[in-house]
């Protein structure tokens, strides 16, 4: 199987390797590329917000027709990620403007610790040290 992509010609992979190779990627690889879908989730929605707020200021209101796509966004949310991780990144999400302020936010988890979390990043590692 011949493919041709931006004027080169790509051979299938299984004219290199055989029948019945199985590829798998790499499981830091696939970390990184789920932490990046968060932080850039997170980026997007806190930009909407924003966007949304600034609107506010001068006198447009955009709500009603935002509001289902927001419904959607958290939907899929609390979808992916359940429900105790989803409650948490949408209190992070409606926190975001005490950051903008300069307030850390700070989360305590059940066993006591405090962790701040101003960054999509931060809030990621976070997450991945809750088990449920």
């Amino acid at each position: 199987m011949l493919r041709k992509e931006e004027g080169k010609i790509l051979k299938s992979i299984t004219d290199f390797m055989g029948e019945g190779v199985q590829i798998t990627e790499n499981p830091k690889s696939l970390e990184r590329k789920e932490e990046e879908f968060f932080c850039n989730l997170l980026e997007a929605i806190t930009t909407l917000d924003e966007r949304t707020l600034q609107l506010l200021e001068i006198g447009i209101d955009l709500t009603l027709y935002e509001d289902p796509l927001h419904h959607i966004i958290e939907g899929l949310i609390y979808k992916y990620y359940g429900q105790v991780k989803a409650q948490i990144i949408m209190w992070w999400v409606l926190s975001y403007p005490e950051k903008e302020k300069g307030k850390n936010l700070t989360l305590r988890l059940n066993d006591g610790k405090e962790h701040i979390i101003n960054t999509p990043k931060q809030l990621y590692r976070v997450l991945k040290k809750i088990k449920i």
